[in-house]
């Protein structure tokens, strides 16, 4: 009774999985399109029966049942992606998270191990059932035309997928979007925007440029971690997480109502960094040869990029354009006697710092006098953050430099997770320019702006500081957001 109880489970347990990853296809269950959603989880359900019907023929003989043991596995690590997007994000798998973990790190992955805990529990518990529900069919299996039809279903089933999106309703265009391995189709994009990284490299544009006056000698751009605004006591918190920088107000420009341009790093960087718009993101990665590095070296600037994030591959090609490039072991205050050592020569510089900031885990971002409990650690990593700023604001007092600081993005609060999602709420970020007493007052100017802007301004005003003629319209104008499923979107039509 229980060989037959097992497999039944198990495909509950997968079908289960493929809904956690696809929320939207439950949801239409009791709405308009609920035929598609069942013939959708049917489709699913039987090419994962078809699956095991497979496998257990490999069970049977002890060469081939290393393949099947291989396939188990990468079937596993595709469940093991669903709970752990349902239970870290609270969302289903796209393509941004899968070009999160493509350009994911060691030291990344082990501060993080610790929320993969229950869904670790859970793929293990989901890899024995998987492999006693192959191994008890293996005797009941046939090799006539029934099983081996069967057995081959789930091989067969994504090609007619393919054919049918292709050359009938062209659904999809043309791709096959439906497999035993659900994932499959998000990874197969972010390869593919990977490989569009390495064009960056080899394609760099001639800017059209133009000087209108003196530019400021040292352009200094920091951009911070997974900072929320909301927990800012420069933007009204009620905890004073931001004492130094609340003490600069009166020196600074600082945007009230600033938003990011995605809600990832690996998106909202580039974004922020070239002129590439949201809706070429997809299809014109090449186009962010078109970075604010490639143009400071063009405008005579002597470009730096130092960061204490390990790099990523997306940031990273952009990174690499700069003349000095520099990755730094430790806290975030290492980059304090960097920064003095680039100042010392007096000539144009434009210089990125690229920060841990508070990127979960923030109590991993502190140093140990900083660390308290979770919610605490994150308003902690904040403060912290404040205290490196201190040190760059003294250290650049008297020099003719310009300090740009803003969040890749934020971050949304639900219980005590801190959760990358699309939403409003995970947009608002800080934006602020300070001037050190040297700079003139043709580019001084300081109060709070009280309307919505997106960082992508960012681009147009380091023009600006390097007295390089602006141009006429940029894409902050438009407000358009490039969410996780790598689709640009109004702004206005995010959730709250």
């Amino acid at each position: 009774m229980f060989k037959k109880i097992f497999p039944a489970l198990i495909i509950l347990i997968y079908i289960t999985g493929f809904l956690l990853s696809f929320p939207y296809l439950f949801d239409n269950l009791s709405g308009a399109e609920k035929w598609e959603s069942i013939r959708n989880i049917f489709e699913y359900g039987i090419m994962f029966f078809s699956f095991l019907i497979f496998n257990a023929f490999l069970f049977k003989n002890s060469y081939t049942k290393i393949i099947a043991v291989l396939l188990c596995i990468f079937l596993g690590l595709n469940f093991l992606i669903s709970v752990s997007c349902y239970f870290i994000y609270h969302s289903g798998f796209n393509v941004g998270m899968a070009i999160s973990i493509l350009e994911s790190n060691a030291d990344e992955a082990i501060s993080m191990s610790y929320m993969f805990i229950l869904p670790g529990i859970l793929f293990f518990i989901f890899m024995g059932l998987l492999f006693y529900s192959v191994s008890s069919l293996k005797d009941r299996v046939k090799f006539d035309f029934k099983y081996t039809s069967i057995a081959l279903l789930w091989l067969i089933m994504p090609f007619a997928f393919f054919i049918k999106h292709r050359y009938v309703s062209n659904k999809g265009g043309g791709k096959m979007i439906k497999s035993v391995f659900y994932h499959l189709s998000d990874f197969n994009t972010a390869f593919k925007i990977q490989q569009d990284i390495t064009m960056i490299q080899k394609n760099i544009p001639v800017f059209s440029i133009k000087p209108a006056q003196p530019g400021i000698e040292n352009v200094i751009l920091i951009i911070g971690e997974s900072e929320r605004k909301q927990n800012m006591s420069l933007y009204g918190y009620s905890k004073k997480t931001t004492p130094n920088t609340d003490l600069e107000a009166k020196n600074m420009m600082i945007y009230d109502q600033a938003v990011s341009p995605a809600g990832i790093t690996n998106l909202s960087v580039p974004l922020i960094l070239s002129s590439i718009h949201p809706d070429e993101f997809r299809y014109r990665y090449d186009k962010l040869s078109h970075n604010i590095v490639n143009l400071a070296n063009q405008a005579g600037y002597n470009s730096f990029w130092i960061s204490t994030q390990a790099s990523a591959k997306g940031i990273t090609a952009i990174a690499s354009m700069a003349k000095n490039k520099k990755w730094v072991n430790g806290y975030d205050e290492a980059i304090i006697p960097e920064l003095h050592n680039v100042i010392r020569k007096r000539d144009p510089k434009f210089i990125v710092f690229h920060i841990m900031g508070s990127h979960p885990n923030p109590c991993n971002r502190l140093p140990d006098t900083w660390k308290s409990g979770n919610m605490d650690c994150y308003d902690n990593s904040i403060q912290y953050t404040d205290y490196v700023m201190k040190d760059i604001f003294s250290t650049l007092k008297n020099t003719n430099s310009v300090v740009i600081y803003a969040s890749d993005h934020g971050l949304k609060i639900q219980g005590d997770k801190l959760l990358h999602t699309d939403s409003k709420e995970s947009t608002q970020v800080p934006f602020f320019v300070w001037y050190g007493d040297k700079v003139s007052s043709a580019y001084r100017i300081t109060g709070r702006d009280p309307k919505l802007i997106q960082t992508t301004y960012i681009y147009p005003l380091i023009m600006k500081y390097m007295g390089l003629e602006e141009p006429q319209h940029y894409k902050n104008e438009e407000n358009k957001y490039l969410n996780l499923n790598m689709k640009s979107m109004e702004y206005d039509q995010l959730p709250e």
